[in-house]
Order: C-alpha cells, then structure tokens, then sequence
C-alpha cells in the first residue's frame, strides 16, 4: 500500500481513471442495450440479463427506470476523468461518491439477500463494483483531504488580537 501523501495521489489518480473508463464502458453498453431492447438483455433467456436487475421492457413498455439511472452513471464517469486532474478541487464530489456508493452498495447486499436464489451473482458483480469506490477513495483519502484542508486553511483571513 502506498503511504506517502505523493504515492496516494498517483494512486487516486489512476484508480479513477480505470474506473471511470469501466464506468463509462459498461453503463454506455447497457444504456445502448435497454435503449434498444436488446434480447441479449432480456429477462427471459437473455444470456447477459444478470448485468441488470429487471427486464428491458416494463410489461409491454420500455423500462425507462434503468436508462435514468444509467445517464447518472455515465455522467458520474465523466466527472472521475475531472476529479482524477485534480483531486482537491474535487473533494466535495469524491466525499459525496464515497457515501453515496457505500449506501447503494449496502442497499444492494439487502437487496440480494431477500432473492438470493435469483440475485446471487450480484455478490461478484455489482456489490464488488460499487463498493471498491468507497473504499478507495477512503483508504487514498490523503490524496486530496490533506491538501484541500491545508487549502482552505491558507485562505481564511488571519485573526486579529
């Protein structure tokens, strides 16, 4: 593990770029995938169905639900690229990313357990997926809440005595 304030940096950096890029990959391909409702994805003997939770369609509709949530996470993989430039001026969204996938991680292993006979390989999919995020962005932490704190130290007003 790398200790120093410099390595958890170029650390940081990298780990979010090769998320953001896994990001980007696999939630543009199932976006394109429910967009189209691609049978591959199909609840009833789509062969990739286990890369979402429900079905393409709702009933005879499209799924809107899952493109939603799927624009977020492609939004959300740009935004790694930005905070990978520069970590401190980023830190409200890392805090927030770390947070935020720690809930949704935790929500999906619930989830999971109330189906497990259905849902079981979202222990070795999703939940690992989401819940790396916070974990990284705790244990490199010092890349960039150091530095931002010492920022923001740097430009309070002095007090006068």
């Amino acid at each position: 593990m790398t200790t120093t304030a410099a390595g958890k940096s170029r650390a940081l950096t990298l780990f979010l770029r090769i998320y953001g890029v896994l990001t980007l990959v696999i939630f543009i391909s199932l976006f394109v995938g429910v967009a189209v409702e691609s049978p591959i994805l199909a609840e009833q003997g789509g062969p990739l169905n286990w890369t979402i939770w429900n079905d393409v369609k709702a009933g005879n509709e499209m799924n809107h639900v899952p493109l939603m949530l799927f624009v977020v996470y492609i939004v959300w993989g740009v935004f790694f690229f930005l905070a990978a430039r520069n970590p401190t001026e980023y830190g409200s969204f890392l805090s927030f990313t770390a947070w935020a996938n720690l809930a949704h991680g935790v929500l999906m292993i619930g989830q999971t357990l109330m189906d497990l006979d259905r849902y079981w390989s979202k222990f070795l999919t999703d939940i690992p997926f989401i819940l790396i995020l916070p974990l990284a962005i705790y244990l490199l932490r010092s890349a960039w809440m150091t530095t931002s704190s010492e920022t923001a130290q740097a430009h309070q007003p002095a007090h006068e005595h």
